[in-house]
């Protein structure tokens, strides 16, 4: 049996996460496919996340379409469903996390310009509508990916495994 198919029956002994980072965490507000939540559960694991939030109408699990693009990762990493997207932000900032939001803006600082350190909440919006203004604006940073050719933007999996790693080899 190949391995991605003994992920997605959970047969596969979680092994102890090494190499995981509890002080990186992922937000996902409003990611409406589920294959992206799934491929965000994908890119998570690799960069070592500590854990996944659904926010407000991220589907959540167990959901078969998920767990199929998720290569069952969605068994083993931790995750948690929470509908109030500004109050799970304020929350983390409590416990000392930095909020990053993922979003193309004037604001924004290139994300490989950024020195990130210590507890990091990275923050991901909506395939089409991107993150909301009242979301954003509670974000300590905006980070964005540069776009040298016509195309204005990349799948918000692409794009948060690109800011995923770069997070992470700084934190590592």
């Amino acid at each position: 049996m190949r391995f991605a198919q003994s992920l997605r029956r959970g047969q596969i002994s979680p092994k102890p996460k090494k190499h995981s980072q509890p002080n990186l965490v992922v937000l996902l507000d409003d990611v409406y496919d589920t294959y992206n939540v799934g491929g965000i559960y994908r890119v998570a694991d690799s960069a070592g996340v500590g854990k996944v939030y659904h926010c407000g109408a991220t589907p959540s699990g167990p959901n078969p379409k998920i767990s199929r693009a998720a290569v069952g990762l969605d068994q083993y990493l931790p995750h948690e469903s929470v509908k109030n997207t500004v109050l799970l932000i304020k929350q983390l900032q409590k416990q000392g996390f930095t909020i990053i939001a993922l979003e193309q803006s004037p604001s924004a600082k290139l994300f490989n310009k950024i020195n990130y350190s210590g507890k990091i909440a990275l923050l991901v919006g909506n395939e089409s509508f991107g993150l909301s203004q009242e979301v954003l604006k509670l974000a300590e940073v905006t980070i964005e990916l540069p776009m040298y050719g016509i195309n204005k933007s990349l799948n918000v999996v692409v794009a948060a495994g690109i800011a995923l790693y770069q997070i992470r080899s700084s934190l590592a």
